[in-house]
This record gives structure tokens, sequence and C-alpha cells, in this order.
């Protein structure tokens, strides 16, 4: 498995793919953004040239509470689940983060999300004390229409790098 940041001609076949989902299309298109300004990195990993898998590493936590300050992972997605391309993905994150001189990583995690938190906790993440986080986004049309708005109360876990 390689897992690499996002290309722009990735980026192109994503949105290709997801062609009847615009609130998807627009994820990856935000993402790609992101990237771009230089406040994240969209990981992409592949196996066989195909695409099994995305998270974005957010250079700092977008939730304002969090005072450690970590580089951040958002958006985990394994798209072929118990083949290790979840963790594959974590520890790409973690060591761009360590690349990055970061000393913490972080992330939010709902509390019904049991297997992706058995994961974390396996690698060594451990829940921040303190209050839940609350990840608040939107589902947007390609134009940048709101659909849906999210508030999603998330516990927020840490690990040392």
């Amino acid at each position: 498995m390689d897992i690499s940041p996002a290309t722009r001609a990735d980026i192109d076949r994503l949105v290709a793919l997801l062609g009847g989902e615009p609130a998807a299309q627009h994820h990856v298109l935000a993402r790609w953004q992101l990237q771009q300004s230089g406040d994240a990195t969209y990981l992409l990993a592949r196996r066989n040239g195909a695409i099994v898998g995305q998270t974005m590493l957010l250079r700092h936590s977008k939730y304002p509470e969090v005072s450690e300050d970590p580089a951040e992972i958002n958006a985990l997605h394994a798209f072929i689940q118990h083949e290790g391309i979840g963790t594959a993905l974590v520890l790409a994150a973690e060591a761009l983060a360590g690349d990055w001189g970061r000393s913490w990583i972080g992330l939010g995690v709902e509390p019904v999300n049991d297997g992706a938190r058995r994961l974390y906790e396996r690698l060594g993440y451990q829940l921040r004390p303190g209050p839940r986080v609350i990840d608040r986004w939107t589902e947007q049309d390609v134009d940048g229409t709101v659909l849906r708005a999210h508030a999603d109360e998330c516990d927020y876990l840490l690990k040392p790098l």
C-alpha cells in the first residue's frame, strides 16, 4: 500500500467518480483547497493504483478548546474495512505530523463509533480530559450551497509524538 498526498489528477479522478454525489464532490474539492493553502495535507491510500482510503491531516486543531495545539487527523475513511488501511493512514499521518515538528496529534471521534475508537486506542490515543468537542461541518453542493449543517458531539483523543 502506498500513502501520499493527493495530486490534482487524484482530485479530478475522485470528483469524476463521485459524479452523482455533489456533497462528496464538495468535500474532495475543499480538502484539495486546504492542501493547496498549506494548512493541511490530504492523504490518499492506494493499493494497486486504486484509491482505498483517505484522511486529512490539519496542521492545527480545528477545535478552539483543544489547548494542546496538536496536528489533527480529520475525516479518516478506509473504503475497505479490516485490511489495515485505517491503521496505515493513521501511521502515515503521525509520521507527517512528526516531520512538521509537532509534539501531539489528535482527532475527534463520535462516541458511537466503537470501531474507530478501538483502532485509535490500539494505536496509543487517549481520551483528552475535559468536555467533548463539537464537530461542526456542512454538506454542500459543488457550487457551495449548504445542503445540511451538522454539529456532532465527539470525544477528543490525543497521542504524544
